[in-house]
């Protein structure tokens, strides 16, 4: 098994939805004017009975449909190149971007960002975000200039380096919260 990226990771955590969305916006501005630099981010809400909506970049993480499109297209192409091979092409390239994008899932993995949201209270929204461990003084920079960052009311890193992958990350976390 290879060793973790040398990657912080960020939580901030919302009571109201739409200033996450802010503040999610002034991430991806960030991003695109290269103030930041970012590996992946999530935004996850949690509504009221525990039902989970959750936003990722989709820079990072292609996700099965995106995939599933992807390799429709290029079996579409194909048949369309090559002659009538038929409807098949299309179906058997759509499942092999789906499956392709599933495996490659780069980033934060989906599986990391339910475990997550399991610490997060009903109608709450949070944000997850992956940042380069050599690349930490830009966002913290960034963040001290953005006053929006101030708006969210819990918030909580961790580094992620060989000895610590974000499952031991998730068990300290655990044990602080029950001490």
């Amino acid at each position: 098994m290879s060793e973790p990226k040398r990657t912080r990771l960020v939580f901030l955590g919302f009571a109201v939805e739409d200033v996450a969305n802010t503040v999610l916006g002034i991430i991806e501005s960030g991003i695109r004017a290269k103030s930041i630099i970012v590996e992946d981010w999530a935004l996850v809400h949690k509504a009221p009975g525990g039902k989970l909506t959750i936003k990722t970049s989709k820079n990072r993480d292609p996700g099965a449909v995106r995939g599933a499109l992807f390799g429709g297209g290029a079996g579409y192409l194909l048949a369309a190149l090559s002659g009538p091979i038929g409807a098949g092409a299309v179906a058997a390239g759509a499942a092999i971007g789906a499956v392709t994008a599933a495996v490659k899932d780069s980033g934060l993995k989906n599986d990391d960002i339910v475990e997550v949201s399991k610490f997060m209270a009903d109608g709450r929204t949070g944000i997850m975000v992956a940042i380069p461990l050599a690349a930490t003084d830009q966002w913290d920079q960034y963040v001290a200039t953005n006053v929006e960052f101030a708006a969210a009311d819990r918030t909580h890193q961790v580094d992620i380096v060989p000895g610590r992958d974000f499952e031991q990350a998730l068990e300290e976390y655990r044990r602080n919260e029950e001490a």
